[in-house]
C-alpha cells in the first residue's frame, strides 16, 4: 500500500463538505477568488478521497499512469484524489472495505463480493480502444510457440492470474469448460498474483500459455495471442455506497466527461483509463455471476473466489 494520509469516514466527509460549502449544485471546477485588501481566512482542506489500484509489478508505472486521473478528478470535483497502491485482487478489496480507499477499479469478481459483503456499488464502466465498454481475455504464448488453438493446450502448461481475478481466471476456466478441455487434461494450472506475473512467466518459458485481460496485451510486447473469449462488460471503478449520492455522482459526472475521441491527448494516462467511461449498474454483471455458477460445477468453488453471487439489489 501507499502512504497513509488522513482519511475520511462518511461522516466525517459530510462534515467537511458543510464546512467548504460544498453542495450538489454546486460541484465543479474550484476558480481562485478574487484579489482582495482583506485578510482571508484559509478555508478548511478539502476532504481526500482515496483511489485504490494495483500496483502490478511496477509500483512507479502505476502512479505515472494513474496520477493524471487523479488530477483531473481534483480539478473536475470537489475533493482531493490520492492514489492507494495495493499488489493483488485482494489488497484492492480489503482497502476498500475497510475504508482506505473509497473508490477503486475492481475486477467484476472483486465487484460482486464487495456489493456482496458491504454494499460497493458500480460507479462507470471503462472503454476500450473501440469506445465500447467492453473487455475479453485472451489467451498467450510465446511467439516462437506452435500454439494456436484451446485444443493443443491438453497435455501442456497453463499459468492464471488471482483466484479473484476475472479476466485472468474466471473467464480462461469458462472458456477451457467451453472448449470441452477439463483441467485435469493440462499437465499443469498454476496461479499467480497479477497480469505482469502472468507474463513474465510465459516469457520466462516456465508455462506453455497464459491467460491475460486484453487490455494488458495491447502494451505487452513478445507475446502471441492465440485464443480471445468473448466480450463481457469491463471492470467497474466501484465506489463504496455508504458516501451520500451526490458524491457519487460528482465524480460520475467528471468521468463521464471524458471524451473517447480525445483518448490521444491522453497518452501518458494508464491504458485502461484513457479512453473514457460509460455508466456501470448491478445488472451489468449478472453474466459474470451465471459464468461463477457454471465454473463453479466443475470445480466445487476450489478454482476460484467462493462467495455466493446471487443478486440481492434488484438494480
Amino acid at each position: 500500500m501507499g502512504l497513509r494520509r488522513r482519511h475520511w469516514s462518511p461522516p466525517a466527509l459530510l462534515a467537511v463538505l458543510a464546512l467548504t460549502g460544498c453542495q450538489p449544485n454546486q460541484l465543479g471546477p474550484r476558480k481562485p477568488a478574487p484579489a482582495s485588501s482583506q485578510p482571508t481566512v484559509e478555508a478548511p482542506r478539502r476532504p481526500v478521497i482515496g483511489f485504490g489500484v494495483i500496483a502490478e509489478s511496477d509500483p512507479g508505472l502505476t502512479y505515472k499512469g494513474y496520477q493524471p486521473l487523479m488530477d483531473y478528478l481534483t480539478a473536475h470535483a470537489p475533493f482531493l484524489f490520492q492514489i492507494r497502491l495495493g499488489k493483488t485482487s485482494e489488497d484492492l478489496l480489503t482497502s476498500v472495505e475497510e475504508r482506505m480507499a473509497e473508490l477503486a477499479p475492481l475486477g467484476a469478481i472483486s465487484y460482486l463480493e464487495a456489493h456482496k459483503q458491504f454494499g460497493a456499488v458500480p460507479l462507470v464502466k471503462p472503454l476500450n480502444r473501440s469506445g465500447e465498454p467492453l473487455s475479453r481475455t485472451v489467451f498467450i504464448t510465446r511467439e516462437d510457440s506452435d500454439l494456436s488453438s484451446l485444443n493443443q493446450l491438453k497435455g501442456g502448461s497453463l499459468v492464471l492470474g488471482s483466484h479473484h481475478s476475472t479476466f485472468g481466471n474466471l473467464i480462461p476456466r469458462h472458456e477451457l469448460m467451453r472448449a470441452g478441455i477439463d483441467p485435469h487434461d493440462l499437465a499443469s494450472i498454476e496461479h499467480v498474483d497479477n497480469d505482469d506475473e502472468v507474463v513474465a512467466a510465459v516469457l520466462e518459458g516456465r508455462f506453455d500459455a497464459g491467460a491475460i485481460e486484453d487490455v494488458v496485451s495491447h502494451t505487452t510486447e513478445r507475446v502471441r495471442v492465440f485464443h480471445t473469449s468473448e466480450p463481457v462488460p469491463s471492470a467497474p471503478l466501484v465506489i463504496r455506497g455508504d458516501l451520500p449520492q451526490w458524491v457519487a455522482q460528482a465524480i460520475r459526472d467528471s468521468l463521464l466527461q471524458l471524451d473517447v475521441s480525445d483518448a490521444a491527448k491522453r497518452e501518458a494516462w494508464a491504458e485502461e483509463i484513457r479512453y473514457g467511461f460509460r455508466p456501470a449498474k448491478d445488472s451489468d454483471y449478472e453474466p459474470v455471476r451465471k459464468m461463477v455458477e457454471a465454473v463453479g460445477g466443475q470445480c466445487a468453488g476450489s478454482c476460484h473466489s467462493s462467495v455466493e453471487f446471487s443478486n440481492t439489489s434488484g438494480q
